[in-house]
């Protein structure tokens, strides 16, 4: 889904920026309308990539505890939007950990979950158009 969504948002006007842990997966070559691409571990994402309240943060790693790791060091950032990719069940899980942590449901409340507006998206391209379409939304001040 994010090799289809970083075009997607690259051609309506974000600057994409992708962050992944996995060198193969973190290869420009994957994603040529990404600003940047970068390698690095979750634990350390605070270190490498500072956001502000004119970012939008997508999460969308492989599993729950990287889920868990992004959400954890990106909740209390100054952002505009942050979504997660996933299913009701892996969200209510992050959500349950986030909580037992410290932070609180009007926090976890800034969430968007799961990402992208509801219009039966099926396949990576059409996911990443229902993302696409949630984001510029928030941009024209639609959305929350």
């Amino acid at each position: 889904v994010s090799q289809a969504l970083v075009p997607v948002l690259a051609g309506v006007g974000f600057r994409v920026v992708v962050y992944d842990d996995r060198p193969e997966f973190a290869d420009p070559a994957l994603f040529p309308a990404a600003e940047e691409t970068l390698c690095g571990d979750f634990l350390a994402l605070e270190q490498r990539v500072q956001v502000t309240a004119d970012d939008y943060v997508v999460i969308m790693t492989r599993g729950h505890q990287a889920d868990f790791e992004v959400l954890r060091q990106t909740l209390r950032a100054p952002v505009r939007y942050l979504g997660c990719i996933g299913s009701r069940r892996k969200l209510a899980l992050c959500r349950d950990r986030l909580l037992a942590e410290g932070f609180t449901e009007a926090e976890y409340a800034r969430v968007h979950a799961p990402i992208g507006l509801a219009i039966g998206a099926e396949t990576p391209e059409e996911i990443a158009v229902s993302i696409a379409a949630e984001l510029i939304a928030v941009r024209a001040g639609k959305l929350a």
